[in-house]
């Protein structure tokens, strides 16, 4: 009984021995340092000479880039269709007896030529209106150049060549051949046919 009141001893333990059930008895001390961590250190390295030898060299001044110029375009003197020798400018025809040759050859083929029915007089007004328009000046001198060539390929028994410049006139110049062109293509394809059948025969 002597014990219960007697303070506890400087060095932390109690003069009484504690209970069964009496919790442990802790020693703190405050002014414990806590325990350094260890410091890394960072390694610099060392430069081997001061001349400054390994620094890297300074960029490179590139001079400006001029500025790309359009290239010269190279003017070319304007070209001249040449036809028979002659410019088309300077192109002299006597329309009407290139007329005269163009409308016979026409005329003789299509009367001889009794296989096309019906299609005789159409092919004919064909002819006509290509004659009307030749005489009021309405057709060229390339236009008329070229019907007398595609004619005389119709005399020479080669209408392909003759079908070859009929098709070139109504892609050069549909505006004036094609009133009446399509009658001269009949006659051309007629001609054609009856190359093909005679062909036939002489094998």
């Amino acid at each position: 009984m002597d014990n219960i009141n007697k303070p506890p001893e400087s060095n932390g333990r109690v003069s009484f021995d504690p209970g069964w059930n009496d919790p442990p008895t802790l020693t703190y001390n405050a002014q414990q340092p806590t325990p350094n961590k260890p410091r890394l250190n960072k390694r610099v390295a060392f430069p081997l000479s001061n001349n400054g030898d390994n620094l890297p060299p300074a960029p490179m001044k590139l001079p400006p880039m001029l500025s790309a110029l359009p290239p010269t375009p190279i003017l070319l003197p304007p070209v001249q269709k040449t036809i028979y020798g002659n410019t088309e400018e300077n192109m002299q025809v006597d329309s009407e007896k290139t007329l005269n040759n163009v409308k016979e050859t026409l005329l003789d083929i299509l009367n001889n030529s009794t296989e096309l029915g019906t299609k005789v007089e159409s092919i004919r007004k064909k002819i006509c209106a290509m004659e009307d328009m030749w005489t009021n000046g309405k057709i060229n001198a390339q236009v008329q150049l070229k019907m007398q060539e595609l004619t005389q390929a119709l005399k020479d028994d080669n209408p392909s060549k003759a079908d070859e410049i009929h098709k070139a006139l109504m892609v050069d110049h549909v505006s004036i051949v094609g009133t009446w062109m399509p009658g001269v293509k009949q006659l051309i394809y007629h001609c054609i046919a009856r190359t093909e059948l005679l062909a036939i025969d002489k094998e």
